[in-house]
């Protein structure tokens, strides 16, 4: 336990936004705990963040003071502006669900939509996904090059994540617009024209998912959305539209831009490891493991939130009633008790405590199967077809998208030779 203040950090600062690594090292000498004065206090240290997973009593992943339900206006303590309410007010009626609700609300979504998100239905669309996965590639094959991002890395898990709710493919790059606003009002810091037009998003999606809820009452279909719909456990009632539309909104998040940068974070280990990628190439056995070794060392989500419920400590920290907490998840996978050595990147490391790429605890990334197998399957088939992969650095932008809570690359072209 540490007596001495918190490090000061700023998780604004583009410097930590280019390589946040250096601050989680700086925080693991310092106890684990850091301070940002505009936005709450970080929890880095793998132990105490484990503890503060779990303890949803006193941290609400309610994280809206009002207790309204997921607003997406993003982390900023002003209040929403009366324009955007304006919006806002025109959108279905939404509460807290899965992500943003805590036990026992949260046990009951969880386990109504466990079917529809379970290992085994998952995995019953791997044939769909590797369908996807070489269509993609012969779209660029011929070329010898590809802009790796948008003709490959989002494609592939916003065209997955379409087909599970029901999306028709000629939406696809609608619903990857929404996804984004969407995210990034849940995530970020939000300018008032960026509210204006995350409010806009979600009236959209809305307009577009309720009638296809609806419809699927109606007329049960074999799609995941179908599932979600109709799905009694333990007699426990079907999920409510109120509640399926932020469960929707946090399979967008889940099941797109996190996959993206995942395989492009992975894409860029690998280019500057060619040892690895050869042997990846002899032994695809072994990408998985290089997957979780990805997730551990440079996680698409960096962080999340929580809002406290009462007065706590945290390694001699004080945090007040209602202020935010960030579980720096990232910073967790960098701990060095847990991690040894851990800027190295090593897909043989002994994973003693799970890394938590898709968090801890009870709000364990409920797609985080998907991720696997999307992960999975992209490199698989790209090492079987593409061959002397290489980095064209004239038509990459190797700068991090801005933002501290999603971490991933704004462009990757790629040269290759087909096989």
């Amino acid at each position: 336990m540490t007596e001495d203040p918190a490090p000061e950090i700023d998780l604004l600062d583009t410097a930590h936004i280019e390589c946040p690594y250096k601050i989680y090292e700086h925080l693991h000498k310092q106890g684990g705990i850091g301070v940002d004065p505009n936005i709450g206090t970080v929890v880095a240290g793998y132990d105490v963040l484990a503890a503060v997973a779990k303890n949803t009593q006193v941290y609400s992943s309610s994280i809206t003071e009002d207790g309204r339900g997921p607003r997406h206006m993003g982390i900023n303590p002003e209040p929403v502006q009366d324009d955007v309410e304006e919006i806002l007010s025109t959108a279905h009626p939404i509460v807290n669900a899965l992500f943003t609700a805590d036990p026992p609300e949260h046990t009951r979504h969880r386990k109504l939509i466990s079917k529809a998100l379970s290992p085994r239905s998952v995995r019953a669309l791997e044939p769909q996904i590797r369908e996807i996965t070489t269509t993609l590639i012969d779209a660029f094959i011929g070329r010898g090059s590809v802009d790796f991002i948008p003709e490959f890395a989002v494609p592939l898990p916003v065209t997955v994540i379409a087909d599970i709710l029901g999306v028709d493919r000629k939406d696809i790059w609608t619903f990857k617009e929404w996804g984004d606003l969407m995210i990034s009002g849940n995530i970020d810091m939000l300018s008032h024209e960026r509210r204006r037009e995350v409010a806009h998003a979600v009236v959209e999606l809305h307009e577009y998912f309720v009638p296809r809820i609806e419809e699927r009452r109606r007329k049960p279909t074999d799609d995941l959305l179908s599932i979600m719909v109709n799905t009694e456990v333990d007699g426990e009632p079907p999920l409510t539209t109120e509640e399926l539309l932020p469960i929707i909104d946090q399979i967008l998040l889940a099941g797109h831009e996190t996959t993206t940068n995942l395989i492009g974070n992975a894409m860029l280990v690998l280019l500057n490891d060619h040892a690895l990628m050869a042997r990846l190439r002899a032994n695809p056995a072994d990408i998985p493991a290089m997957v979780e070794e990805a997730l551990r060392w440079d996680p698409p989500i960096q962080c999340t939130y929580r809002r406290t419920t009462r007065d706590d400590d945290l390694e001699g920290v004080p945090v007040e009633r209602g202020s935010m907490v960030i579980p720096m998840w990232a910073g967790a996978n960098w701990d060095p008790a847990v991690f040894p050595n851990p800027e190295r990147f090593d897909i043989d490391r002994p994973m003693t405590k799970p890394h938590m790429g898709f968090g801890f605890g009870p709000h364990f990334c409920a797609g985080a199967e998907l991720a696997r197998i999307e992960a999975r399957v992209a490199f698989e088939e790209l090492f079987t077809r593409l061959g002397n992969i290489t980095l064209d650095e004239a038509s990459s932008d190797l700068t991090h998208l801005p933002s501290f809570a999603s971490h991933g690359y704004r462009k990757i072209g790629l040269r290759f030779e087909a096989l």
